[in-house]
């Protein structure tokens, strides 16, 4: 994918009846239904993987070496109840309801849980009377499905309650600042996280009815006795936005009527997937994991490139060979674009894509801006034009579809790339990324990112280059396996595209 980069209700007003208030009275048990409703979707995922590895196993035919037995369906029925394992161990990694866990998270311990489970359970199978009967191959296609099926039938699970109002428990926001509204709008943009903001609590008396279509009330009693927000078990506090008479009431008797407290901090430049909590009698301490610095995990993201960029690319390879010879025909140049960008150490790489736009698109651009000059801002700000005059009929189509990117699998294989990274800049946008130079060159850029899973050319350069910081400072291999995944379901559905 191309780099293009909160209201006080009065006592004679009455609080507006908003779905995010009836939703919040019907979802007083909000986590047990959300629990609920993940445990129906994983046993129903993994049944479905368990019958499709049998079914693939019985496709396949007869026993495919001496040690494989010859297949019985109706034998692996006797197996369902250690389903129930599964399901207990998913719910001991805390992945019932799974509240505020990211998806990266969530991956992380669904991957791990299932693929020790299917471990567990095919030993102790081989312990039992007539173990072997059973098919190796079954556990083996029946475990390769559950790390498909379980993710997605969650997704499935949480998308069709949002669209229901049916997912989310009732939250309120304590603060009054840019800091506690930017949570607002994150977990207005993700429901499926699972909390849903009722309104917020600022502490001053001079207040606005309503923020961001959500009711503003000036202390923490009113919030508690106003019917509309009774059953709000939850509360978020940022205190660097909050007076000192909301603190002192907060941890005074008003506490209690909350079961769960989170404190969001001010470090927000440290992100939380590398962040692991300790409790110095009392004081809070934050170890923060420098896995960039690790070169087992260098090691491991290395091999983890090579391996899935050589087999994308012999799986591909008729495929952009069509693509060349499209390229070719459908407009005169060169079949492959080449650019410097800023690599790893700060290193200049040259880039390989096919070609999308006309050859001489600098002086197509430079008339473009000059007879529309509504669009210049537009440009400064992201890069793109959506309707980009440079761009070919077949580039369109490419860039839509991103596959105008295969050829850096090249870039890759040598090293020089990674699949999963900040997009390489060119040498004259060092200056956006500022004092954070020195974090992005320290990891290879990537073919795709986490601002490409996120919002693509519709983001700002700005943006782009905070995500892209995120991503550095909180890199793991999960989180690469996750924005892999994210980026095929975006690049099917064209999002953000142009």
């Amino acid at each position: 994918m191309e780099t293009a980069s909160p209201p006080k209700a009065s006592e004679t007003q009455p609080v507006k009846q908003m779905p995010f208030i009836r939703a919040s009275r019907i979802h007083s048990h909000a986590r047990l239904w959300m629990g609920i409703a993940l445990i129906a979707s994983d046993a129903i995922s993994l049944f479905l993987a368990g019958l499709a590895g049998v079914g693939l196993r019985y496709l396949l035919g007869a026993p495919v070496g001496p040690m494989e037995p010859l297949l019985d369906p109706p034998m692996y029925l006797t197996l369902l109840p250690l389903l129930a394992g599964m399901l207990a161990v998913y719910a001991l990694r805390g992945l019932y309801p799974a509240v505020g866990i990211s998806p990266v998270e969530e991956l992380r311990r669904l991957t791990t849980s299932t693929s020790l489970v299917i471990l567990l359970m095919t030993g102790v199978t081989f312990w039992l009377r007539n173990a072997e009967r059973y098919s190796r191959l079954v556990f083996a296609f029946s475990w390769a499905f559950a790390l498909l099926f379980v993710p997605v039938g969650r997704w499935i699970t949480r998308y069709i309650a949002v669209k229901l109002g049916l997912w989310g428990e009732p939250v309120l926001i304590f603060g009054d600042g840019p800091q506690s509204r930017q949570v607002y709008a994150f977990l207005a943009s993700h429901p499926e996280y699972g909390f849903r903001p009722v309104a917020f609590i600022n502490g001053i008396e001079e207040t606005p009815v309503e923020q961001e279509g959500l009711p503003v009330l000036a202390d923490l009693q009113t919030a508690i006795l106003h019917p509309a927000l009774q059953g709000v078990n939850t509360a978020i506090l940022l205190p660097g936005e909050m007076p000192a008479n909301l603190r002192t009431s907060l941890l005074g008797s008003a506490s209690p009527h909350f079961r769960r407290l989170i404190l969001i901090s001010d470090l927000s430049w440290i992100g939380s997937l590398g962040v692991t909590p300790y409790d110095m009698q009392g004081m809070v301490g934050l170890e923060i994991h420098q896995n960039l610095l690790s070169p087992w995990q260098q090691g491991l993201k290395l091999t983890l490139d090579l391996a899935l960029s050589l087999a994308v690319s012999l799986i591909l390879f008729p495929l952009i060979l069509l693509i060349a010879l499209w390229v070719k025909l459908d407009s005169p140049g060169n079949v492959f674009y080449r650019q410097r960008r800023i690599g790893r150490g700060g290193q200049q790489i040259e880039i390989i894509k096919f070609r999308t736009m006309y050859v001489d698109s600098d002086a197509i651009l430079a008339q473009y801006i000059t007879e529309h000059p509504e669009q210049k801002s537009a440009w400064d700000d992201t890069h793109k034009l959506v309707d980009d005059p440079r761009i070919t009929r077949l580039g369109r189509l490419l860039r839509r579809a991103s596959l105008d990117e295969l050829p850096q699998l090249w870039n890759v294989l040598k090293g020089e790339m990674s699949l999963v990274g900040p997009r390489p800049f060119l040498p004259a946008e060092i200056g956006f990324y500022q004092k954070n130079l020195t974090i992005f060159q320290r990891v290879r850029p990537g073919m795709t990112g986490l601002w490409q899973v996120y919002g693509r050319a519709s983001l700002s350069f700005d943006e782009r280059v905070r995500y892209d910081e995120y991503y550095v400072r909180n890199w793991s291999v999960w989180l690469d396996l996750y924005i892999l995944l994210r980026t095929a379901w975006v690049v099917l559905r064209g999002e953000g595209a142009y």
